[in-house]
């Protein structure tokens, strides 16, 4: 009988409980475990018992997701302290406590480089499915992103032909090995090359992209994103943290 009483409270317990979350893909999140506090209403929610979260003050670089949850504990002292309520005897908590969550965004000077920065991006592959014209026009977004960002100038396919020529450009952007892009970046002065692909898996938009250091021939920064149950302007929306990804340092992320 203890058993079964105990079962049936915590199914009331759990059956009260909900939680909705809003988040932004495009702002990368903080470190660290999310922000916490109680927000208060009475009688059923009719009276608001505490101030609006004010994100602006807890997150001045902005927002990257908020939680609004009505835990095991909040619904307990919802339960314990409802009344009946208006001409229809409803039964409504007297106080209703519910726990808000807030992840901030990064700040902008973790997100990128302080320094002068010259970028090579080279045409996105498009596969699964990708029309070559989207993932032209997806890299064009790209380099616009990039460009937002301070210090940071790119160089399109269109500057590599008129910068290289246009033999030596079909050249070098049919390579595909570490070396060649480091000597495409050499030759343009490019601090970076940025190179990758993006297709369709299924109902997913998947993304890899990747920020070759030129002057190391080495690997400085990847970034791979599934956008599942997307469409192509998924992409557009997901430029800030990818972006953000690829300027990371080398350690930093």
């Amino acid at each position: 009988m203890i058993r079964a009483t105990a079962a049936a409270l915590a199914a009331l317990v759990l059956s009260g409980c909900y939680t909705i979350r809003y988040e932004r893909r495009s702002a990368l999140a903080e470190q660290g475990t999310p922000r916490e506090q109680w927000h208060h209403a009475f009688l059923g929610g009719t009276f608001v018992g505490s101030a609006p979260v004010d994100l602006q003050s807890m997150c001045p670089a902005g927002v990257s997701a908020v939680e609004s949850r009505v835990g095991a504990g909040d619904f307990f002292w919802q339960a314990v302290t409802a009344v009946p309520f208006g001409l229809v005897p409803l039964w409504a908590p007297v106080w209703e406590p519910t726990t808000v969550s807030v992840t901030c965004a990064r700040p902008a000077a973790a997100r990128g480089p302080s320094r002068s920065l010259k970028v090579a991006l080279l045409p996105l592959n498009p596969l699964g499915g990708v029309a070559k014209e989207t993932a032209q026009l997806l890299g064009d977004a790209l380099a616009g992103e990039l460009r937002k960002r301070p210090g940071v100038s790119v160089f399109t396919q269109s500057d590599v032909g008129a910068l290289l020529g246009v033999e030596k450009t079909r050249q070098m952007l049919g390579c595909g090995d570490a070396g060649c892009m480091a000597e495409l970046g050499g030759a343009l002065g490019a601090d970076r090359v940025v190179h990758g692909s993006i297709g369709r898996v299924g109902d997913s938009l998947v993304v890899n992209l990747s920020a070759l250091d030129a002057r190391k021939s080495a690997a400085a920064a990847s970034v791979s994103e599934r956008l599942r149950g997307a469409g192509d302007e998924a992409f557009l929306d997901a430029l800030p943290a990818l972006v953000d990804g690829l300027l990371a340092e080398p350690g930093a992320r």
